[in-house]
């Protein structure tokens, strides 16, 4: 393809860059490498292979981004695409009418059965180029850091408006690696035709529910395939799909994972890290949980709400699970020394040159500063706020309405027209409430007692008490509200909704405005230290997480694990023993085909497998494919030893967690008879 022009020899350029085995154990960094800076000597020297240009083109075009924020593969010659089933639930809820395919599971049986799934996408990268300059251009040592944020925030404006002008017809993305050390245009071309193909039972693909999340060994099948289709019939991607393994992967195969992972901070510094410890995890984690209890609250309050509710709270389980691992990782005092003795080689290699120390010795300080102010600014960020109740977000309208002149002005009272008459419509939503007066609790618990918020919205009151003031305001009248749009100003006795509002919004505004304000120092020191690692390790360490497309090598591998050995896969014996051993209830019960045919079954077929590659949150979905690109997993999850690897890397105990691809193909043939589906995949 044309547009790969842009990195035809920079494979063979890259075979010069050192091996970075030493860097990667200094810096903690992983292994989520981009595709135009492959490590190709230390693939060479870790494993004796030698990709070529093609196989990494190969590797690219069959990697998909779903949605946004899974990964996915093609793995037919006819646009089949396969994800998790957890990537693409919340999809089947919305296409399922009446029916609970969430729940049982689909199955097209002819392509005229694939269900169209409206408003999903899936994305191919197809070209990218280095526009580091061209990024930076204009930007001075004598820019502050605001400056210097806005000049490339134009120049980033400028560049997506060449590319749009120069290929109109794929979607282009500024990608920021290294902290924005180095800037990546990347051009998609998107697929808008997605439908659902085939999908297993949500108790299949959650065996284990929240128990067994982020735990091995498991026994789940948690994948799903959906089409695209193109002009009417199903895309022709005959050039660039995986093929299916059916050879089985044996302990010790070399296996990339191949995907978009969302975030890591693994070039945070480590004061950096300790604010996320601090101040960050207390407060986001506290409501996450909180938002979880809510929900439950609800499905327990109203049982016919759990349809409604179930791939929300199946949702929240998994954040909450996930960022409890993050912060486990961050109060790990091992994890931080080890993050320390990173920091300080880095920090001397940067100070033994002159001239890398004039340059970015002082940014490790200047951030420690910024990470200071952001523990003070946390709280009133967080809590100076509407907390999502939609009479004050009413209110938040009509105040901002009356400062406002114009077109302006005029939005801003039809959106808070809009908002009282879905109220009425449909009533104040109790989920709202709920978290409304949740978000009061935690204020009264996080801000000091004299905080103008905890004076003027609560005051006296109880949380609940507040919700019932709110749900009596005028604001619900139209012609009040109309009345005080026009001239609220000039009356003389205001909602008690609108004091509120005009107490804590100056606050807000000044909050978001400093927040922004660091937030272009970050960038702009954050990027200083990306300079400073290309300076001193070049390209052979990997950057953080973007959500972009990156390969990870690993081997198959089991572990130690409580005392004894987690094995490198699973098998179907162990899922009818677990759930036997749970006496089939819920979260180890089986829906009932699969206990109604297991004598169809080989249970010595594996289900899970684990590797030693480096995955985060977006991975869910990517392939795990061998040397020779055939697929041998999907990705689904990673043990718990992995998640504080979002902060800082290690190799030791951490684990990718797939669905065998055997494993699929068993449940294809013998539970759910999608022989068209396996004749697609094995070419039969």
């Amino acid at each position: 393809m044309e547009l790969t022009r842009f990195r035809s020899t920079a494979l063979l350029l890259l075979a010069l860059v050192p091996a970075p085995a030493r860097s990667q154990e200094n810096l903690e960094l992983g292994k989520m490498w981009t595709v135009e800076n492959p490590p190709l000597a230390y693939l060479r020297d870790e494993y004796g292979f030698s990709p070529t240009r093609e196989w990494f083109d190969a590797l690219r075009l069959a990697s998909i981004r779903f949605g946004g924020g899974c990964s996915s593969s093609f793995v037919s010659p006819k646009g089949l695409i396969m994800t998790n089933h957890h990537c693409v639930r919340d999809e089947i809820a919305e296409v399922q009418g009446d029916d609970d395919w969430v729940r049982d599971g689909f199955y097209a049986t002819t392509l005229a059965d694939e269900v169209r799934i409206p408003g999903l996408t899936v994305q191919q990268l197809v070209a990218m180029e280095d526009v580091t300059a061209e990024y930076d251009a204009g930007v001075t040592a004598d820019d502050d850091d605001a400056t210097a944020a806005d000049k490339r925030r134009a120049n980033g404006e400028r560049i997506l408006a060449r590319a749009r002008k120069e290929t109109p017809e794929y979607e282009s993305q500024l990608v920021k690696l290294y902290q924005g050390a180095q800037v990546e245009l990347y051009r998609y071309r998107i697929w808008d035709d997605i439908r659902l193909v085939c999908s297993p039972h949500l108790q299949i693909s959650h065996f284990g529910g929240d128990y067994d999340n982020f735990t091995y060994p498991r026994y789940c099948l948690d994948f799903s395939f959906v089409r695209a289709w193109s002009n009417g019939a199903p895309a022709d991607t005959s050039a660039h799909y995986f093929r299916w393994n059916t050879d089985g992967v044996e302990p010790g195969e070399l296996v990339f994972v191949t995907g978009n992972p969302g975030t890591t901070r693994r070039l945070l510094t480590k004061a950096q890290m300790e604010y996320l410890r601090d101040a960050y995890h207390p407060i986001v984690d506290e409501l996450i949980d909180s938002r979880l209890a809510i929900r439950r609250q609800l499905v327990e309050e109203n049982p016919s709400r759990e349809k409604e509710l179930r791939t929300e709270i199946l949702s929240w389980e998994n954040t909450q699970k996930a960022y409890d691992g993050y912060w486990a990782g961050l109060l790990d005092a091992s994890l931080m020394a080890q993050k320390e003795r990173a920091e300080r080689a880095f920090r001397e290699r940067v100070a033994a040159d002159p001239e890398l120390r004039q340059r970015y010795g002082r940014v490790w300080d200047v951030l420690a500063d910024v990470a200071q102010a952001r523990r003070t600014l946390e709280a009133p960020l967080r809590f100076h706020q509407s907390g999502g109740h939609p009479v004050l977000q009413i209110a938040e309208r009509v105040v901002r309405a009356w400062a406002a002149d114009g077109d302006a002005r005029e939005r801003l009272a039809a959106g808070a027209r809009g908002l009282r008459e879905r109220i009425a419509s449909e009533g104040l939503d109790r989920l709202a409430v709920l978290e409304f007066a949740d978000h009061l609790h935690r204020a009264r618990h996080w801000l000091p007692a004299d905080d103008p918020y905890c004076i003027t919205v609560l005051g006296d009151r109880s949380p609940e008490q507040v919700n019932e003031l709110l749900a009596r305001s005028p604001l619900l009248d139209a012609t009040r509200l109309d009345a005080l749009l026009a001239d609220g100003r000039d009356i003389a006795s205001l909602p008690p909704a609108i004091h509120m509002v005009q107490a804590y919004l100056p606050m807000a505004d000044r909050h978001a405005a400093e927040n922004k304000r660091l937030a272009s120092i970050e960038d702009t020191q954050g990027a200083l230290i990306g300079r400073a690692l290309f300076a001193t390790y070049g390209t052979s360490v990997s950057p953080d997480a973007t959500l972009t497309l990156r390969f990870s090598d690993g081997i198959v591998a089991g572990y130690p694990c409580n005392g004894t050995r987690a094995p490198h896969r699973t098998t179907f014996h162990g899922l009818f023993d677990r759930n036997a051993a749970f006496d089939d209830t819920h979260p180890f019960d089986l829906p009932q085909i699969w206990k109604d045919r297991v004598d169809r079954l080989d249970l010595t077929t594996s289900m899970v497998l684990v590797s030693t590659n480096d995955i985060i949150g977006g991975n869910s979905g990517s392939p795990l494919v061998n040397a020779n690109l055939e697929v041998v997993g999907l990705v689904f999850d990673g043990n718990i030893e992995m998640l504080p690897n979002r902060y800082v890397y290690r190799s030791d105990l951490p684990r990718s967690v797939s669905v065998h691809t055997d494993g699929i193909l068993e449940a294809l043939r013998k539970i759910y008879d999608a022989q068209r589906i396996v004749a697609e995949l094995v070419g039969e």
